[in-house]
């Protein structure tokens, strides 16, 4: 039965890991995409970071990742996701924000069970940060 719950929680965090390295690699081919010229500049950021980062962050961390590595406990999971979701950020400072934001994040999707108030949370704060930049 012990081995059972080992490899249980092995392949949880293999498979957690696996998503947050998919996600990574997929957004460094998406950068590679040429951006067409028909939008603003300043239009594009706002789309990407208002728009498109918190829906698919949510999905990705609060969504599939924090469901993975659910074997590991409750608490282990939304702490994971908060790290793996911290390090795809930019800087200690950009890592150190988002590793708070993963966490509060992470635990409104467990409270909740859904990754719908994550994602308006998400959404705003990205507002703020684009509205301040």
């Amino acid at each position: 039965m012990e081995q059972n719950t080992k490899t249980t929680k092995r392949n949880a965090l293999l498979a957690a890991f696996g998503c947050a390295v998919g996600y990574l690699l997929g957004g460094k081919l998406l950068a590679l995409l040429p951006v067409p010229a028909l939008l603003p500049e300043r239009l594009l950021s706002f789309l990407h970071h208002c728009a498109a980062a918190p829906i698919a962050e949510e999905l990705v961390f609060r969504g599939a990742i924090q469901q993975l590595a659910r074997p590991l406990g409750e608490r282990q999971a939304v702490a994971l996701q908060a790290v793996l979701f911290a390090v795809q950020h930019r800087g200690p400072a950009g890592m150190a924000y988002a590793l708070v934001c993963g966490l509060v994040l992470g635990t409104l999707r467990s409270r909740t069970g859904s990754v719908w108030p994550g994602m308006l949370l998400h959404t705003l704060n990205n507002l703020l940060v684009f509205a301040a930049g």
